[in-house]
């Protein structure tokens, strides 16, 4: 990538900000980064397919439920909020991708699983997604992306765990 850069503390970080760390500071804007490069990625593959990296992801989620789910267990794995989830699924739903149903036991409950259709985009997205993800983390042996896994693991947990104190 020609304009690429990897993001760099400025060497007087610690004395301008003492109860910090620039490391710490390096792997968080690192993180975004990264993340970043990644949705970009991920959205110029789903592009011809009419879908955002949100989008996919619910459609993904759903390809991957043996049953409908609710939209606050979608909630839940995309960590958005529902009034977000709703939108998404809206907009699924004028697509035919999806549908909505009432829940058997709770009617104030609605669940949702894909159309046929639905089921069609994903199974056509999801290996074009895969095999791009496959040759992006090539840039890490096995044993790297099982470190970096595990890494982002406790991350994720100290984040949750420090979010609730927040």
């Amino acid at each position: 990538m020609s304009n690429y850069s990897p993001v760099k503390i400025a060497p007087d970080f610690d004395d301008r900000y003492p109860d910090s760390s620039a490391r710490a500071t390096e792997c968080a804007m690192n993180l975004v980064r990264t993340a970043d490069l990644l949705e970009k990625r991920i959205a110029a593959l789903l592009a011809p397919f009419d879908l955002s990296p949100a989008t996919g992801l619910v459609l993904s989620i759903l390809a991957d439920s043996s049953a409908p789910i609710s939209p606050n267990q979608i909630a839940d794995r995309l960590i958005l909020s529902r009034a977000s989830v709703t939108s998404l699924l809206d907009s699924l739903e004028k697509r035919g991708y999806v549908v909505r149903q009432p829940h058997q036991s709770d009617r104030r409950m609605l669940l949702v699983k894909l159309t046929p259709k639905g089921h069609q985009v994903a199974n056509d997205f999801r290996p074009v997604v895969h095999r791009q993800e496959k040759t992006w983390l090539g840039a890490l042996n096995e044993n790297q992306q099982e470190q970096l896994i595990s890494s982002l693991h406790l991350l994720q947990l100290s984040l949750a765990e420090t979010g609730k104190e927040a």
